[in-house]
């Protein structure tokens, strides 16, 4: 490790070192959760810039919503029975980004530095998705702050919810590195990516049988009718097409796959078909 070539004392944690004395300083490592220990009479000024930039030094006192997020360890007293994890993504100065969600969420909120341009927001309330969508125009329009918005599930507050955290964090990760788009769902990125996760006989199954019948306009079509739940007439509108051209799309294929994209069950085998295409195609 580079690190422990540059600091001689550096130790590394897989939990937060709740024993560590004064003289040392505590770096949290977010893509990899793990905590490194570093004596202070090691770090010089330019060393603390450096490690700031890639790991987020925690205080004396450790946020105790850091310690749930990252190891399981429910405060006290537990006052919410679930909360809702927001992951921000910025590029640019976030120093009002504290000041937007205070505006937005008011109490409702709670705002954690896991590493540089990487923010999680704890939500005590549920907020529906047009909701959150109005928060990311506010941080756009009026403090001018372009990032990406992974939206997580109500997780239970509980001593598991860190390994549940973590699953959303490498979900949203390996989305995240396909697709650009300013907010993405738990339920959305775990559609796109399931196909990955089939086993090997599956996924060849899917390539045999209906990647023949699957063009650029085609695969659109499929996931812009699973996005709308099958409804011909709102997905042609998003389409830009007469919702007769749909039908003809739908019964084309139809005839070559059978496979009925108004019956759920077949809609539901053609997306998953349609994103391996995509994931396999441009991974």
């Amino acid at each position: 490790m580079q690190l422990a070539q540059l600091f001689p004392s550096l130790k590394q944690h897989s939990t937060y070192p709740t024993t560590h004395n004064s003289a040392t300083t505590i770096f949290y490592d977010s893509p990899n959760a793990c905590w490194y220990e570093i004596a202070k009479s090691e770090i010089t000024e330019r060393d603390a810039l450096l490690l700031k930039h890639f790991y987020h030094e925690c205080s004396e006192q450790t946020d105790p919503w850091l310690l749930l997020l990252t190891q399981g360890v429910v405060p006290k007293p537990a006052t919410y029975s679930s909360i809702r994890i927001l992951q921000y993504y910025i590029n640019n100065d976030a120093a009002q980004l504290k000041y937007a969600i205070e505006l937005f969420f008011m109490n409702d909120a709670h705002l954690l530095e896991a590493a540089p341009h990487t923010f999680w927001i704890i939500l005590f309330k549920d907020y529906t998705r047009e909701e959150l969508e109005g928060f990311m125009a506010i941080l756009e329009n009026d403090f001018y702050l372009h990032g990406q918005l992974f939206i997580g599930q109500l997780l239970p507050v509980s001593e598991m919810l860190h390994y549940s955290f973590l699953t959303e964090q490498k979900i949203f990760q390996s989305i995240f590195e396909r697709q650009h788009q300013t907010i993405y769902t738990f339920s959305e990125c775990f559609l796109t990516i399931l196909p990955l996760h089939l086993n090997l006989p599956l996924q060849q199954y899917l390539q045999h049988t209906l990647f023949n019948n699957l063009n650029d306009e085609m695969i659109t079509t499929i996931t812009t009718l699973f996005s709308h739940n099958g409804n011909m007439s709102s997905a042609a509108k998003e389409l830009h097409i007469h919702r007769n051209t749909l039908l003809y799309r739908t019964q084309r294929y139809f005839e070559e796959t059978s496979l009925d994209l108004k019956r759920s069950d077949d809609l539901l085998i053609a997306y998953l078909a349609a994103q391996l295409n995509k994931l396999t195609k441009y991974p």
